[in-house]
């Protein structure tokens, strides 16, 4: 089973307490947690729960608690949790009774509410007995895969050469009113009558319910317990040693392993590394500085003057810079050759590579409609060459403006407050809807182009020497939703198809090869509504069988699919001699697919390239649907 990730995220500046003094980044640290998770780690934002300043009271961070973690039918045994606060944290007088160990100090994270009084008395933070019992309610239900990020501290800095620091950066505060009677006030229900060792706080010893990741000093001493507990992170600074926050450390984080020197979690990866899976925009390479083999070549749209940079790895959500850059000179297959751009750059060694500019001799027509906004912009603000109405062009993909929508593959119009995109291509029915980006979505605004230029070239491209001829072709059958047997003749006639929108109806595509070879197939469904491409079938690199043989079928079934949702589309079969990686092509998410460990696409570890010869093609099939009258 695919497993997910779910976050509260708390994040407070502004405090309701005039005695508790504000903070600045901490309401921008927890948002931009949230923006490494939704954009690098690709979590939906549904599952994710962010509370900043007057929302972050005491009552609300414990109902968010529980209703989006706790109670939360979503989550699963396994998936990864993570609970993020910034903001103050403070330390108060232990009662006699309050748990074991006769802490001298208690440690609370401070609610936007901290230090007022509220319907069950004054608010003293939540403790750390408090929340660690809630920790346990969540990994008795959803089980250890919990990551615990405080970004506060527990104790005031000292003055350095008699120099105050600024207090808005200070993430501690004195509590000034609550008492120890108000502790067991708003203690945790659920944590009444349990055992806790509260000696050094939220650092607890032994901990089997989640793993904490605390901001520290570059030495590794935990800057909330003055010194005592030393925190193993290997990721706490940089090179030179400087202090990195946590809200840092998890945006360049590469999958780290962090624990306690005695914890019984002792080298276990961040989140236990859910999120940090194979991305499939990274192909290997092998070789020297001097030249290296791309393990893509003419099936994956790479040509000659096709650049990529060199990372160090493939894992998603993961600090990984640009190494050096390539460009490519021969061109095979399945696999190609390239030289390093400059000789005189010094750039590092990498074995993952990642295409920056296709250098497609295809072009992308774009209509620029007329808009009030793109008026106003050409009056008054100077053009740029390297844009479109002010939408970045990215190079290489032959991005060319015409005059009339006739002539174009998509219109574009740039209004005030969105981009409206509405895709022209001449084999997909003339109806077609407008997709809208909303402009506050500059990321997304700034990809449309580049993503709309890439669906075109995959779905235009083929190979010109078309060496399968009419040799692979492609069927669809309607399914019996009884007996999943096939009903009536191939649909697909000239390879194109009319289909009725019926609900619950279910289809199979039937690929026959009637070469003399046995053959690769890779079949990719694109949406004509918009610029979505996703992978229904990728073959497996183990074990090293085709799957489509010499005068055989395969057989992808495709009854899972809501094909009754779309208005069009095409589906895009391609077919090698040899086995490669085609996860490249996705893009975006179509909602066809369901999340199913077995469907997802595998990133082959770098290889030995194989130099017989190959041979690739593609086929197409246009699907349009209508309504039933």
């Amino acid at each position: 089973m695919t497993r997910r990730l779910f976050a509260l995220l708390i994040g407070i500046d502004d405090y309701k307490s005039g005695r508790v003094w504000n903070l600045e980044a901490c309401a921008d640290d927890a948002r931009r947690v949230k923006q490494w998770l939704t954009n690098d780690l690709q979590t939906p934002s549904a599952n994710i729960a962010l509370l900043v300043n007057k929302e972050a009271t005491k009552r609300r961070i414990e109902d968010v608690f529980m209703s989006h973690l706790v109670n939360n039918p979503a989550i699963s045994q396994g998936d990864a949790l993570v609970v993020y606060f910034a903001g103050h944290g403070s330390s108060m007088p232990a009662p006699r009774d309050w748990c074991e160990g006769k802490p001298r100090y208690v440690q609370v994270l401070c609610p936007y509410d901290h230090d007022t009084k509220g319907p069950e008395g004054r608010v003293a933070g939540i403790s750390d007995r408090s929340l660690c019992s809630m920790l346990g309610e969540l990994c008795a239900v959803k089980g250890d895969n919990i990551t615990l990020i405080l970004d506060c501290s527990f104790s005031s800095p000292q003055s350095v050469a008699g120099k105050v620091p600024d207090r808005r950066g200070i993430r501690c505060t004195p509590t000034e009113k609550a008492r120890k009677e108000d502790l067991f006030s708003g203690l945790w229900r659920g944590a009444i009558g349990k055992r806790f060792n509260g000696e050094h706080g939220f650092y607890q010893d032994n901990c089997i319910t989640h793993m904490l990741l605390a901001a520290c000093k570059p030495e590794g001493n935990g800057d909330g317990m003055e010194g005592r507990r030393k925190v193993y992170t290997g990721i706490s600074g940089d090179e030179k040693g400087s202090a990195l926050s946590p809200a840092q450390i998890l945006r360049g984080s590469r999958a780290p392993r962090y624990s306690w020197a005695d914890s019984p979690a002792r080298d276990r990866i961040l989140l236990n590394g859910v999120p940090f899976v194979p991305d499939t925009n990274f192909v290997p390479v092998e070789g020297d500085k001097d030249g290296l083999r791309l393990h893509m070549g003419a099936i994956h749209g790479v040509m000659e003057g096709t650049e990529f940079s060199v990372h160090s790895h493939n894992i998603c959500g993961s600090h990984n810079p640009s190494l050096d850059s390539f460009r490519v000179y021969e061109v095979h297959p399945t696999w190609s050759l390239a030289r390093r751009k400059s000789i005189n750059r010094r750039g590092g060694r990498g074995s993952w590579a990642r295409i920056t500019r296709w250098n497609t001799r295809t072009p992308f027509r774009v209509y620029m409609k007329k808009t009030f906004s793109s008026v106003f912009r050409h009056l008054f603000c100077r053009p740029s060459p390297d844009e479109l109405d002010g939408i970045p062009v990215k190079e290489g993909l032959n991005i060319v403006e015409v005059e009339n929508s006739a002539m174009a593959d998509i219109s574009v119009g740039v209004h005030s407050r969105a981009v409206r995109v509405q895709p022209l291509n001449q084999l997909a029915p003339p109806h077609r809807p407008v997709l809208k980006i909303e402009k506050k979505d500059k990321e997304r605004s700034a990809l449309i182009l580049d993503e709309a230029a890439r669906y075109h070239m995959h779905l235009h491209r083929t190979n010109p020497e078309n060496p399968f001829g009419d040799h692979v072709q492609m069927e669809l059958y309607l399914i019996d939703a009884h007996d999943q047997r096939r009903v009536g003749q191939n649909l697909l006639i000239n390879g194109k198809v009319d289909l009725v929108r019926t609900l619950g109806n279910s289809y199979n595509v039937v690929l026959r090869n009637h070469t003399d070879r046995d053959l690769w197939p890779y079949l990719a469904y694109m949406d004509s509504n918009g610029v979505d491409i996703h992978l229904l079938y990728h073959p497996q690199p183990s074990p090293p069988i085709p799957t489509l043989p010499k005068h055989g079928s395969l057989e992808i079934e495709l009854r899972s699919y809501s094909l009754p949702q779309l208005d069009s589309g095409f589906l895009k079969l391609f077919v090698s001699t040899s086995y490669t990686s085609l996860g490249i092509l996705e893009q975006s998410s179509t909602p066809i697919q369901p999340s199913h460990s077995d469907s997802e696409v595998p990133v082959p570890p770098p290889a030995s390239l194989e130099y017989d010869a190959q041979e690739w093609d593609t086929a197409l099939a246009v699907l349009n649907f209508s309504d039933a009258t």
